[in-house]
């Protein structure tokens, strides 16, 4: 019996113990794949934090650049969580200058751990083509009219078109560009074209529409993406590009800057106070039947050529109105200013690019 015991007490030490060991191991292997399985986790998201650096970095360049980088350029940008090293390259240079240049632009983004220390803890690198595009238009005259002109007479009013640039720097242009200006007999208050008179269009209104060289079609399209897509009123000094869709009735008082485009129709009705500095596109007529139309810059009617021409002639003039249109190259290129930059190309965006 004593035997016995002592047999049965020498054997369950030793399993004791391996199971002890088993259960350590056990646990160990346990600990090992948690600590793995969070060391993947913590690596993935330092991934995904320097793609988002990258691309924000991406987007903070391309968005930023006010006049064109040279090939080369190199910029490193401090962002939260890291930085990136932007840098441009240029992928075609034009002979013709009016051309547009290519550019390529890598942005590698670097995570930091302020809490580990200034060592990276992880990198990725993402590029954009882009296009250098700069802001142009062609400045036939301070109104351009291709569906003309049609001059309502009024006991009284000022009515005054201006080609000289009130702005002192480029030369004078003509005051208007048109197929033609009917005028009522007899005239009370005539308009005042000062800087040059008005110039006649060529064989029909189309080629003065055509001569602008403004692509109604892309500018009216879901393609060009503006600003606002309604009127920023009181704001002076934004030079925003604003398009409203359909017609545009005004009568109140309003004021602007920019590029303002109307799809339709732009009525300045008896009562309204308008003020504008920049450019201003029509696709359809205008009547300047104000109190007050002041602006400082660039006029265009008549821009879709859709439209019946017979039934789209700009009106000026009204009774006791007041009409200034006046030529101001400064205030024509801060509106332009917003088309001026890298445009990225469609489809051009690479999530990965090791080298270049």
């Amino acid at each position: 019996m004593r035997e016995s015991a002592r047999a049965e007490r020498g054997f369950a030490l030793p399993a004791v113990i391996f199971l002890v060991a088993l259960l350590t191991l056990l646990l160990t292997s346990g600990l090992s794949r948690v600590q793995a399985d969070r060391q993947i986790a913590e690596a993935g998201e330092a991934t995904a934090d320097a793609f988002a650096v990258a691309q924000s970095g991406l987007q903070n360049y391309v968005g930023s650049q006010t006049s064109r980088p040279p090939d080369g350029d190199s910029v490193r940008i401090n962002l939260t969580g890291g930085y990136a090293n932007v840098i441009s390259r240029v992928i075609r240079n034009p002979a013709d200058t009016t051309e547009n240049f290519l550019y390529l632009v890598r942005s590698t983004g670097f995570v930091i751990n302020p809490l580990a220390g200034s060592a990276i803890q992880a990198q990725r690198t993402v590029a954009q083509f882009a296009d250098w595009q700069t802001g142009s238009i062609e400045r036939r005259a301070t109104l351009t009219a291709p569906n003309g002109v049609w001059h309502r007479d009024g006991p009284s009013g000022t009515w005054t078109i201006s080609g000289v640039d009130a702005c002192g720097v480029d030369p004078i242009i003509p005051a208007v560009r048109t197929t033609d200006i009917t005028v009522p007999s007899p005239v009370t208050t005539p308009i005042t074209y000062t800087g040059a008179v008005y110039e006649e269009g060529g064989t029909n209104d189309e080629t003065i529409a055509d001569e602008t060289e403004i692509d109604w079609a892309t500018v009216t399209s879901s393609s060009f993406v503006p600003d606002y897509t309604s009127f920023q009123d009181g704001d002076l000094t934004g030079f925003s590009i604003q398009r409203l869709s359909g017609d545009w009735i005004v009568s109140s008082t309003r004021s602007g800057s920019g590029i303002l485009i109307v799809r339709g129709r732009l009525d300045l009705d008896p009562g309204a106070q308008f003020y504008f500095r920049g450019i201003i596109l029509v696709g359809d007529y205008i009547d300047f039947d104000a109190g007050t139309a002041t602006v400082e810059g660039l006029v265009y009617s008549g821009m879709d050529e859709q439209v019946p021409w017979d039934r789209a002639r700009t009106e000026l003039g009204a009774a006791s109105s007041v009409v200034d249109l006046r030529f101001n190259s400064c205030y024509v290129n801060q509106a332009l200013s917003a088309l001026t930059g890298l445009a990225p190309v469609a489809n051009g965006w690479l999530d990965s690019w090791a080298i270049y």
